[in-house]
């Protein structure tokens, strides 16, 4: 899976876009912030759909596990994924992109956000919107927090079994890596121009 630059404003969750913005203005001049710094407010995001992951380094790249799992991530995949690995957890037809977004993430110190797709019953698109945020120190990825999200503008799915659409059909159509400071730069550059469309007459 190929990976472009992109920025915030190509977040389509308003509330990942807050979490990003909020983790890159956490960083500072630093290129992503530490698992203690990091402390987003429960308004800010929903903590029911995140995922915080450790990362252990082998011989041959990288283990992710799960050190906390939000309820609703919980129903989704209908287990619990304390202390298990990425590896272990995510089902086969969503393992290989899932773990090639987590190895990005880890080994570029970025922002990964991706969207992959499926369809309900009735043919219309479930989107999942998943975000990956890089914490640590001294330039070293120590932990992630992931985010997702369940979209479907036409239709309609259950929580508790929607996963079986992704096992049966999954397409990745977004696949991005933000870095905090070009982030924010996005974020500004996105903000300045609808401020001078708004004066414009």
């Amino acid at each position: 899976m190929q990976y472009t630059d992109g920025s915030f404003a190509d977040v389509k969750s308003i509330s990942q876009q807050a979490m990003c913005r909020y983790w890159a203005r956490t960083a500072g001049d630093l290129p992503f912030p530490s698992l203690d710094q990091f402390r987003p407010e429960a308004r800010l995001h929903d903590p029911k759909q995140l995922i915080i992951w450790s990362v252990e380094r082998r011989g041959d790249g990288h283990t992710f596990r799960a050190l906390y799992q939000g309820a609703s991530v919980g129903e989704v995949f209908n287990s619990s994924w304390a202390g298990k690995s990425m590896e272990e957890v995510l089902p086969p037809a969503l393992k290989e992109f899932g773990l090639a977004a987590a190895e990005q993430c880890v080994t570029s110190g970025c922002a990964t956000y991706s969207v992959f797709s499926t369809y309900n019953s009735g043919g219309h698109t479930i989107d999942c919107e998943r975000l990956l945020l890089p914490l640590g120190r001294a330039g070293r990825v120590e932990q992630m927090v992931g985010s997702l999200q369940l979209i479907s503008t036409a239709g309609s799915f259950n929580r508790k079994t929607v996963i079986r659409h992704f096992e049966w059909k999954t397409e990745v159509s977004c696949a991005i890596r933000i870095y905090a400071s070009a982030g924010l730069r996005g974020h500004l550059t996105s903000t300045t121009e609808k401020r001078e469309a708004a004066r414009s007459p």
